[in-house]
C-alpha cells in the first residue's frame, strides 16, 4: 500500500513541478507562486522516494520488521 502511496505522490509532484514552468502560472500568480510549486514538488518526490526505499527495505527483510 506504501509503495502505492509513493507512486502517486511520484505523480502529482511530477504535477507541481511542470506546472511551475507554465506560462499561465507566471503571468497570473507570478514568481512566489513558482517558487512554492517547484519546491513543493521537490519536497513531494523526496518524501515519496524516501517513503518507497523504505517499504522495499522492509519488503526485501521481513523478519526485520517484527523486532
Amino acid at each position: 500500500m506504501a509503495l502505492l502511496w509513493a507512486a502517486l505522490n511520484v505523480v502529482i509532484a511530477y504535477l507541481f513541478v511542470t506546472n511551475a514552468f507554465v506560462a499561465k502560472t507566471a503571468i497570473k500568480e507570478g514568481l512566489p507562486a513558482q517558487a512554492a510549486l517547484l519546491l513543493g514538488g521537490a519536497l513531494i518526490a523526496v518524501f515519496a522516494v524516501a517513503l518507497a526505499r523504505q517499504s522495499l527495505r522492509i519488503l526485501r527483510a521481513p523478519g526485520a520488521a517484527e523486532g
